[in-house]
């Protein structure tokens, strides 16, 4: 196992959520660091790796993988010791993919957007649209949980490791509101708890945020210079 290599950055939520799933799994990896600030996933040697040239990405002997839910999947299905993370049985599966797919299609976006609003951008506030969109999806995710400890069903998988991970940063800009989100606070705060690479996880985050509010802070700057 030791030609599986990762490329990613500790600041991607989806990086993060590669990242994890190799170290619950126990594997052990080649973790290749790709300098995101320096643009190091623009270089063709990159690109041969990932055309999409985004983290993460996953080589394992010839195969090459780009896709963080690709990857979190493909690892548990060919190095798994238990089901647990990805259930075999079908409908439980499904559920898992439907709310996997819910989070890398709908609720990541939203707080990409807003990330790169900030960062190559000029957006000196979070326009309320963009907070409106993120709360549609928080109010997805407090249904979801309305009759479940996890996102699919009693048992902590893929889906919630992903949402995990993009809520370590998320709640540092929109914090979930307790009151108005009961179950989805409950079950973040329960994760934080029961998982050992929580503090992985939260450096990660904070790193994310911190260049986020710099860069925030220099788009106001410059606003103030250019009235």
């Amino acid at each position: 196992m030791s030609g599986i290599k990762l490329y990613y950055h500790i600041i991607s939520p989806p990086s993060r959520f590669a990242l994890l799933t190799c170290k619950m799994l126990g594997l052990d990896i080649e973790e290749v660091e790709i300098d995101l600030l320096a643009g190091k996933q623009y270089t063709q040697e990159f690109r041969d790796i990932n055309p999409t040239q985004a983290v993460p990405a996953l080589v394992d002997g010839d195969i090459k993988i780009f896709d963080s839910s690709a990857i979190s999947i493909y690892l548990v299905e060919k190095y798994a010791k238990d089901d647990s993370l990805y259930p075999k049985d079908l409908e439980m599966r499904t559920k898992v993919n439907e709310r996997l797919f819910y989070v890398s299609s709908y609720l990541f976006p939203r707080g990409y957007s807003i990330i790169v609003g900030s960062i190559k951008g000029t957006m000196t506030e979070i326009p309320q649209d963009k907070i409106n969109e993120v709360l549609r999806g928080y109010e997805c995710i407090e249904y979801f949980l309305k009759d479940n400890d996890y996102l699919a069903g009693p048992k902590f998988t893929l889906c919630d490791l992903f949402l995990w991970c993009i809520m370590e940063s998320a709640n540092q800009i929109l914090a979930i509101d307790e009151n108005r989100f009961p179950n989805f606070s409950k079950w973040l705060n329960k994760v934080r708890n029961e998982n050992e690479f929580f503090e992985l996880n939260k450096k990660g985050a904070d790193f994310h945020i911190d260049i986020f509010n710099k860069c925030l802070e220099r788009n106001r700057q410059q606003a103030e210079k250019n009235e």
